[in-house]
């Protein structure tokens, strides 16, 4: 069965299921860098906003013989028929209740070239910065929502004051998280250690090697890349080094900052940005790719580039 074929057939077991009062549809959604995944959106008839499942994980349960599809259906029914939170989303129609939630995130602009057209956006090189409106609340927690031309056009806003409102969002609210690599290593070392499933042989010599590298995101270390964007962030980080630096792109999640010094020599560089592909071809999942490009911060200019 395919991944359609399977959605509906799932669709139509969770409708059998919830009863009457209940509405089910299969939602194709647009990810980052153009992935689609397929959901079930599930809601009570007046609720206004309707949560959705993505089934793609549970096809590939499926389809390893794992579960059936009338396990996959009783799990989505179960899930709504618990305790279920609404969320009043009028208060989006009025840009004075927004602009206080109003944070940026950082996308690849060729992997979403077709999605930018929908979306007011910021060029940052060769990526973009969007915009999101987050929400909390006590039963669901936080989530965020995309913001696009037509709430632009509803607020009566421009790009440049999205951004304004979002540079002094997006710390506040997210904040960041700087680790040295050697710092994480050893924090997963004791972790598998206390577990008993460690075996570090190569690893501390690696990590004694004193490469000075750091791993940059957010408190919640989600689309944490963007905070190379906070004010003053990377001419504080400069000067706490000594000088500039390169900024890895690992994911939409995190980068990677090494100072020059490190790598100074062309032939460096391009072994970095041959590992940055195969990072992103082989470990990191396509719509988390942030770029195959590699970045300089130049301490003297204050600013980033693409390295050629």
């Amino acid at each position: 069965m395919e991944l359609d074929s399977f959605a509906e057939h799932v669709k139509a077991d969770v409708k059998k299921r919830l009863g009457a009062g209940w509405r089910v549809a299969v939602q194709k959604i647009d990810k980052n860098n153009g992935v689609i995944y397929t959901g079930l959106c599930v809601s009570r008839n007046g609720e206004q906003v309707s949560p959705i499942v993505y089934i793609n994980d549970y096809y590939d349960t499926y389809k390893n013989g794992n579960a059936t599809s009338a396990d996959v259906a009783d799990y989505v029914a179960d899930a709504c028929r618990k305790k279920r939170h609404t969320v009043n989303m009028r208060y989006l129609l009025d840009y004075g209740n927004v602009r206080s939630r109003i944070v940026y995130k950082l996308v690849n602009t060729e992997k979403n070239r077709e999605a930018l057209e929908d979306l007011p956006h910021k060029a940052f090189l060769d990526l973009s910065i969007v915009f999101q409106c987050t929400v909390e609340h006590k039963g669901i927690g936080s989530a965020s929502i995309l913001i696009h031309n037509a709430h632009v056009k509803l607020w009566g806003v421009s790009v440049e004051e999205l951004y304004r409102a979002a540079t002094e969002n997006t710390p506040r609210l997210r904040g960041y998280e700087l680790k040295s690599m050697e710092k994480i290593v050893r924090e997963i070392m004791q972790r598998q250690k206390a577990g008993g499933q460690f075996d570090g042989d190569g690893l501390t010599e690696n990590i004694g090697c004193g490469i000075p590298m750091y791993v940059l995101s957010n408190v919640q270390r989600t689309e944490g890349a963007a905070c190379i964007l906070y004010p003053n962030f990377l001419k504080d980080f400069a000067e706490a080094v000594g000088g500039g630096f390169y900024i890895i792109p690992s994911s939409i999640h995190e980068v990677l900052l090494l100072p020059a010094g490190i790598t100074d020599d062309g032939k460096e560089c391009d072994e970095i940005r041959e590992m940055i592909r195969e990072v992103n071809d082989t470990q990191v999942p396509e719509e988390e790719i942030l770029s195959y490009s590699l970045y300089y911060y130049d301490a003297g200019e204050e600013k980033v580039r693409v390295c050629a």
